[in-house]
C-alpha cells in the first residue's frame, strides 16, 4: 500500500525521513483521525505530536486533549502502535524558550512576516484574541524545536499550507537571520478530509460547524447512527470516507480495492463506503 495517493497528496518528498504531524483536537473525536493514525503503518519513522499546550492559545482546557489520545490509544490496539509524543513534552524547555523568543521578536517585528503570520489564523480568533499571533509563532517554534532533534518531514493537513509559507519565508529570505535555519525540511499534505456535506474540514477539528452536529462521523457513533449518516453523506464525502475504510480494513487484512471506490456509481459508492468504514473502523473501534 502506497501512501502517496492513499492518504498523502503526490508530490517528491523523501518518506523514508523522520516525519511528525501535529494533531489537534475539538469536543469529540471525528473518524478523520484514523488515516492520519494509519500513516504509521506505511512510513518507516513516522510519528503523531499531539498540540496539547495548544489548547491555552484557543482557552480550552486539556480534556479535549486527554479525549483523543484515548482514541489514539485503542487505534494503537487496533491497527498497530504509532509514535506518539507531546508539545507539553518540549515546549518547557529552555531550549525551546530560546528558540521562541527569537522568532518572536523576528516575526513580530516585521510587516511581512507579521502578516503572514496573521493571515495563518482563522478570522474569528483575530477578532477575538489579542494574543492571537501567539499560535503561529508557536508552530514554527515546534518545527524548528523538531528539526534540532532530527525531523526532516512535516506532514499536515491543506490548512497548515499557511504555517509553511511563514516557515520557508524565513528560511530562504537571508535578511531575517533565519536563512537556512531548517535546511532540508520537507512538508507534505494529508489528502482532504470533507464532511458529510461535502465540505473541506481540518481532519481533526470537529468543531467547524457547531450548529451541524450530523456532519461528521465521530468514533464513538453507533453503527445505525453512522449508516444513518452515510445515507446522507454528498457523494465527494462517501469517496473520502470510502478511501480512508479501505486503507483501515486493509491494514486489518483485507484486499479491498481503492480502484472500486473511483468507478462505482451513486448507489454502489454508498454500499462500499458504508462496508468499508463499518468494517475497517466504526465496528473495530467498538469491539476495542
Amino acid at each position: 500500500m502506497s501512501a502517496f495517493g492513499y492518504l498523502l497528496q503526490d508530490s517528491n518528498v523523501d518518506l523514508n525521513r523522520k516525519a511528525f504531524l501535529g494533531i489537534g483536537f475539538g469536543p469529540r473525536v471525528p473518524i478523520d483521525i484514523v488515516p492520519l493514525h494509519l500513516l504509521g503503518r506505511l512510513l518507516p519513522d513516522f510519528n503523531l505530536l499531539v498540540v496539547d499546550e495548544f489548547a491555552k492559545f484557543n482557552s480550552h482546557d486539556g480534556t479535549e486533549a486527554r479525549k483523543v489520545e484515548e482514541a489514539l490509544g485503542r487505534l494503537d490496539k487496533i491497527y498497530g502502535k504509532t509514535n506518539r509524543f507531546r508539545c507539553s513534552d518540549f515546549m518547557g524547555l529552555q531550549t525551546y524558550e530560546n528558540i521562541l523568543g527569537r522568532l518572536k521578536n523576528t516575526i513580530e517585528g516585521n510587516d511581512e512576516l507579521r502578516n503572514l503570520a496573521s493571515n495563518a489564523v482563522p478570522y474569528k480568533y483575530r477578532i477575538t484574541n489579542p494574543d492571537y499571533l501567539e499560535y503561529p509563532i508557536n508552530e514554527v517554534a515546534c518545527v524548528a524545536f523538531l528539526y534540532s532533534e532530527g525531523f526532516r518531514l512535516k506532514i499536515g493537513p491543506e490548512a497548515e499550507r499557511k504555517y509553511d509559507k511563514l516557515i520557508r519565508v524565513l528560511n530562504e529570505n537571508g535578511r531575517y537571520g533565519f536563512r537556512g535555519f531548517m535546511h532540508g525540511m520537507e512538508f507534505s499534505y494529508t489528502l482532504n478530509s470533507f464532511s458529510l456535506s461535502g465540505k473541506p474540514v481540518v481532519p481533526y477539528a470537529a468543531n467547524e460547524s457547531p450548529y451541524k452536529p450530523f456532519d461528521r462521523i465521530f468514533l464513538d457513533d453507533s453503527e445505525q447512527e453512522t449508516v444513518r449518516k452515510l445515507e446522507n453523506a454528498k457523494e465527494t464525502a462517501l469517496r473520502y470516507l470510502a478511501r480512508i475504510g479501505c486503507a483501515a480494513s486493509n491494514i486489518l487484512g483485507k484486499n479491498y480495492s481503492p480502484g472500486d471506490i473511483g468507478k462505482s456509481g451513486e448507489n454502489g459508492l454508498l454500499d462500499i463506503a458504508t462496508t468499508y468504514v463499518i468494517e475497517g473502523i466504526i465496528r473495530p473501534y467498538k469491539r476495542e
